[in-house]
């Protein structure tokens, strides 16, 4: 008989991750996130471990009910749908998946800046409908010699900066808050030049494509303020957090012809509404939030995940559990 008991909460992102977790522990799987459902299951069963993905969140409420969790692991790098510091309180070891998803998600913005930017959508669906000559006095745009402008200079990032830095031959500027040394080693090996203003990014920029993560401080700051400064034709692209946009000055931004176009993989609420602002919008490219899930992404992140989990629960230390040291200063 198994001795682990793990709670997941939706599907993984690959059923391989599901068989490594079928294979070490007794799994209780919920479709769908329901957190009275959860609530109530943890309070009358044994439960060692859990382990979600987003929609699904990890409130305080669902943590005061794990009185035998040890670990709880996220299905992504992202924990915004975890309550991380209530946990910590709790003495529960919280996990994210190491950064698998780099390239996938990296290729997923390139993706987006060359949708936008050779408007392939809106071509696409005038084909569909036989209109051949809607090509007719409509141009697309090159990006060599164009400077693109990232915001966050992550894995993700430099990826993104890489590609169309050597691939495209764009210019590259990256905004961050703070300059080390070894921030500036790569970005000189790429031929990214950093700055510390983020209004200089918005100012300058062609292309503008976000790798921020989404917390108190971010929350909500790409805005009117920033569009503002945009040029009016230049595009923005979106595959961090949804909620570091203000998605309604956004879509004013693109209505007033303030600034040309987006893409967008990610949403402030997902998945998104029927009544989101940006459906409908033509000139905002629109993906579900797949950056990260390429098919190689999936099955690494979603196996690892799993078996970093089955891990935590036994008490291994690993470097993807995000609040060891807050728990080790606590013991």
């Amino acid at each position: 008989m198994k001795s682990i008991h793990i709670v997941q909460i939706l599907s993984m992102y690959h059923t391989d991750g599901e068989d490594v977790l079928n294979e070490n522990a007794k799994v209780t799987k919920f479709d769908t996130f329901d957190e009275k459902e959860i609530i109530s299951f943890l309070n009358n069963n044994k439960v060692d471990g859990i382990i979600l993905r987003a929609p699904a969140r990890i409130t305080p409420a669902i943590l005061d009910a794990c009185e035998n969790v040890k670990a709880i692991s996220g299905a992504g790098v992202g924990l915004d749908n975890i309550d991380v510091d209530y946990a910590t309180k709790k003495g529960i070891r919280i996990l994210h998946a190491p950064k698998i998803n780099t390239n996938s998600t990296a290729e997923h913005a390139v993706s987006l800046i060359l949708a936008v930017m050779k408007n392939i959508v809106k071509f696409n669906d005038e084909m569909e409908k036989g209109n051949y000559s809607y090509r007719d006095g409509k141009y697309t745009s090159e990006l060599k010699g164009k400077t693109l402008g990232l915001v966050g200079f992550g894995s993700i990032s430099q990826r993104v900066a890489k590609i169309m830095k050597h691939g495209f031959e764009m210019n590259v500027t990256a905004y961050v808050r703070r300059i080390p040394e070894e921030r500036q080693k790569i970005a000189n090996t790429i031929g990214v030049e950093l700055t510390k203003d983020m209004g200089e990014v918005f100012k300058n920029s062609d292309v503008i494509s976000l790798h921020i993560p989404l917390n108190e401080n971010t929350d909500g700051s790409i805005d009117k303020t920033y569009f503002d400064m945009m040029k009016l034709d230049a595009v923005l692209i979106n595959t961090a957090r949804g909620g570091v946009i203000n998605e309604g000055d956004l879509v004013a931004a693109i209505k007033n012809k303030q600034i040309r176009a987006a893409g967008v993989d990610v949403f402030r609420v997902e998945p998104a509404p029927a009544d989101h602002p940006f459906l409908g919008v033509e000139e905002i490219i629109k993906t579900p939030h797949i950056g990260g899930i390429s098919l190689e992404a999936a099955k690494q992140t979603s196996t690892t995940i799993a078996s970093n989990l089955i891990k935590a629960v036994e008490g291994e230390q690993l470097p993807t559990i995000v609040n060891w040291d807050e728990l080790s200063a606590g013991e």
